[in-house]
């Protein structure tokens, strides 16, 4: 009776440690890596989207990439995304100061490529914001709106 008290004991306190340690991975906030700019992306849609593509530049030199769920369902309409830019993307990363960030919401699931070419009729592109960056620093940007009416992208204060 005793070792059957002890063990569920011990099984009592695995469980509880092992769910600490699952809340205390969410309430870490992310950090990025020096060589790293993490965008934190709030959508504040009325509807649920394909994929969000991102286009970056300073001063001539970037790219673009953009996110969707794996399972190519819709990302929802409330999610928190991070999408991440990295130093080795630029061809002097020093001048990432003058930072230009152009989103653009495609409604509708699409398969993702290296072109970003995806069905005019999907593709919503928002005007393109500015932001004096500096890797190893998180940025906060809320998009917001609907299909019918556009989409807007605003810089906003921390989490």
């Amino acid at each position: 009776m005793r070792r059957r008290i002890g063990i569920t004991i011990v099984f009592i306190l695995c469980l509880a440690l092992i769910l600490v340690g699952c809340n205390k991975t969410e309430d870490t906030p992310y950090e990025p890596a020096e060589d790293e700019i993490a965008l934190h992306i709030q959508l504040e849609l009325k509807e649920d989207i394909g994929l969000l593509v991102v286009n970056y530049d300073a001063n001539g030199s970037g790219g673009s990439g953009g996110t969707c769920n794996a399972d190519k369902s819709l990302l929802k309409h409330d999610d928190s995304l991070i999408y991440s830019i990295y130093e080795q993307s630029f061809e002097d990363p020093t001048q990432v100061k003058d930072l230009s960030l152009q989103f653009v919401i495609i409604n509708e699931y699409e398969n993702p490529n290296y072109e970003n070419i995806y069905p005019e009729e999907y593709t919503v592109p928002m005007d393109a914001i500015s932001l004096d960056a500096s890797f190893g620093e998180s940025y906060y940007i809320t998009i917001s709106g609907d299909k019918t009416n556009g989409y807007t992208a605003t810089l906003s204060n921390e989490g």
